[in-house]
């Protein structure tokens, strides 16, 4: 498959990514330097299920609408890979104008409160037939403690969420992320064996393994960096971000930090660094 990329602005041609996997880019209130969030229509018959409906917009659901009338396609579930604001904006809008059920991992109730109740639930281990496709559920917390992968069995090919990105970095904040559980996930996808990633922000890629191994690198590097800032002495996550990431404009560095920070929690439970009110330290 080659790659495919995405421009910045403007509506985008749905995606044929492999039979029964549609992709709808629809923009969405996400992170820069994403724009969009690749809504997936999955199932190779008729009745499909619709994988983040991400835009909050009228217009852009509109247009999502329409893609399922032209193309004769009934809605059998709404699933999310996650509660993020940017991957279940538009649930609630396509669940009034289908009546598909909205579904995802238990840990999203809480997350999305009222405002979005769950219909039912998707489990690690779940297996779910849709058409020629045979889609399997796989829990994998990092990015968000309710964090999903749809794994087909026989291709191996995955929508992977936010757990790669095709466009941008993933970000792990602590505040319902978890790094150490990033890495598993990360690991355990790569065990299970997957071919072409599908990413909710940004193209296919279609060697998924090796950029599994890839963001599992670049994870330890920035470990590497943020034991190398603490070895000039006691720094708080801020004072670190800088120098491990010169690249992010001033305004995103409260962002960065908050990832450094994600690294020092994971090095303090492995007990290599230690905690002082806001300043870390080797331990």
């Amino acid at each position: 498959m080659t790659e495919i990329h995405l421009p910045d602005r403007g509506p985008v041609d749905p995606i044929e990514a492999a039979p029964g996997w549609t992709i709808v880019p629809l923009t969405s209130a996400t992170l820069p330097p994403a724009t969009r969030t690749c809504c997936l229509l999955l199932g190779t018959g008729e009745r499909v299920v619709v994988v983040d409906p991400g835009s909050p917009w009228a217009d852009e659901q509109a247009r999502l609408l329409s893609e399922l009338e032209v193309r004769g396609l009934q809605v059998e579930a709404i699933w999310l890979t996650h509660h993020h604001a940017d991957h279940a904006g538009g649930a609630n809008a396509l669940r009034e104008a289908t009546g598909a059920p909205v579904l995802a991992h238990p840990a999203a109730g809480a997350a999305l409160g009222p405002a979005l109740p769950l219909d039912d639930l998707l489990l690690d281990g779940d297996v779910v037939e849709l058409g020629e496709l045979e889609i399997e559920v796989m829990h994998t917390p990092g990015h968000a403690l309710d964090h999903l992968v749809f794994r087909e069995r026989r291709s191996g090919m995955a929508a992977v969420g936010d757990l790669v990105a095709g466009q941008g970095t993933i970000v792990i904040d602590p505040d319902g992320g978890d790094m150490a559980d990033y890495l598993a996930s990360l690991g355990r996808l790569a065990r299970r064996g997957v071919t072409t990633i599908v990413p909710a922000h940004g193209h296919p890629i279609p060697q998924g393994e090796a950029k599994i191994f890839e963001y599992i690198a670049h994870r330890m590097e920035r470990e590497q960096q943020v034991l190398a800032g603490l070895a000039r002495g006691p720094s708080t996550p801020l004072d670190l971000a800088p120098g491990i990431y010169p690249e992010v404009p001033p305004f995103f560095l409260p962002l960065a930090g908050r990832q450094v920070l994600a690294h020092l929690l994971k090095l303090q439970t492995e007990g290599r660094v230690t905690r002082s009110g806001e300043r870390w330290a080797l331990a």
